[in-house]
């Protein structure tokens, strides 16, 4: 009878995925020790593909390494040194994601390849790292300074998802950090992902206007994530600056990020000139705004329950209550963000409400349309969005776990 092994976390899957320790990844690890230390490894390289056939099929053979690109990289790239068979199936799965960083040693685009000069002490254009990173369906940049990414440019085919890692500081979330020229991130501009995931954002800063994010970027995906980390800094409120053309955009997610489900989520407390905000009343304007300015997408707001109680004015944490208490707060200040009556003084003195019925069925116009605003937003706890979404490039696999345990 066939075996079908799943493939995780590529789709939504409500179970822990294989480790290095299982019976099937254990063999094919032991079998890549032992073929390593065989003397076969002195031949040359064609005589031992012939004498190291595949262990399995490639079918097989693919799912398990699908798997160990998740579970035991380490592992992995063991695996791609058996054969060239091997290294055939297991490279291409190694780069499926990769990892741009000013820091050497996280840098995946680093080659130490012998070959990769010509004779004249060149760098190749065409070395065989290049043609391994064209194999990259989710790449991620770590934030860097502006003259870091010079003109440096690479596309990457296969590309689905891009995450960028940013830096949180007084501007808000920034790609370019430690700088404050208004330049274009190369190492971005020339990528059309499918998705974005922006790792690090803030609360009180949802702005189009990141320093180094392309501005043609967000107009061209069709699927944005806001990964809401806990940050010590708090900048200054913005929200809006983005492209009037996001008809592409088919959704958007909001996580508010702990690390796992005892951590409370809390707002920075280091804000712009010493100024210190703790309402969520106040604090939610900025996500208010930005809902009210995007197209009719559906929108998926997850783990508001692990909002500390204190934040969200209540005596105790609870996580249905806490998602109960933000979703009742984001609805009022989105019927608020529309068109109000004003208030006038009468020939008494006292203050009252605009009776004028056209301002009057305005007002009830506007809090129908905002009413629609809100229905499309759906509340999910972090165990439910896991198992029910696509949240490639969102979280690690250790947090993952750590939630559907």
């Amino acid at each position: 009878m066939p075996v079908s092994l799943p493939v995780w976390p590529r789709f939504a899957v409500s179970y822990v995925p294989l480790s290095s320790s299982h019976p099937v990844t254990s063999y094919i690890l032991h079998q890549t020790d032992l073929r390593l230390s065989h003397s076969s490894a002195f031949m040359p390289k064609k005589a031992q593909a012939r004498l190291n056939p595949l262990p399995l099929p490639t079918e097989m053979l693919d799912l398990i390494f699908s798997i160990l690109l998740d579970t035991d990289r380490k592992g992995l790239a063991k695996c791609c040194l058996v054969s060239q068979s091997m290294n055939h199936i297991a490279a291409s799965i190694l780069y499926r994601r990769i990892r741009v960083s000013p820091i050497a040693h996280l840098d995946s685009r680093a080659d130490h390849a012998t070959d990769r000069f010509t004779a004249t002490g060149k760098q190749k254009t065409n070395t065989r790292k290049k043609k391994l990173l064209k194999c990259a369906e989710i790449v991620t940049i770590d934030y860097h300074h502006a003259s870091w990414c010079g003109n440096k440019t690479f596309k990457y085919p296969k590309l689905d998802t891009l995450v960028l890692r940013m830096n949180v500081n007084g501007l808000g979330p920034v790609l370019h950090a430690h700088d404050i020229l208004e330049k274009q991130c190369t190492l971005v501009k020339c990528l059309e992902p499918r998705k974005v995931v922006f790792y690090e954002s803030c609360f009180t800063n949802i702005s189009g206007d990141m320093l180094g994010v392309p501005f043609k970027l967000l107009s061209s995906v069709e699927a944005i994530t806001f990964v809401c980390t806990l940050t010590g800094v708090k900048p200054t409120m913005s929200w809006g600056g983005y492209p009037n053309d996001m008809s592409r955009l088919k959704k958007l997610v909001w996580i508010f990020h702990t690390p796992n489900p005892s951590t409370r989520w809390v707002p920075g407390a280091v804000s712009v000139l010493g100024r210190t905000r703790s309402h969520l009343s106040q604090d939610i304007m900025v996500l208010t705004g930005t809902i009210r300015n995007l197209p009719d997408i559906p929108i998926l707001i997850v783990n508001a329950g692990s909002l500390d109680h204190v934040y969200v004015g209540e005596n105790l944490w609870d996580e249905t209550r806490g998602q109960e208490k933000f979703a009742s707060v984001l609805k009022q200040n989105i019927i608020r963000g529309g068109y109000r009556r004003g208030v006038r003084p009468d020939p008494s003195g006292k203050w009252v409400t605009d009776q004028d019925p056209v301002n009057i069925q305005k007002e009830l116009d506007e809090e129908a349309m905002s009413s629609k605003i809100f229905e499309r937003i759906t509340f999910l706890s972090m165990k439910d969005y896991l198992m029910n979404h696509n949240w490639v490039g969102e979280l690690r696999n250790d947090e993952a776990r750590a939630w559907l345990q």
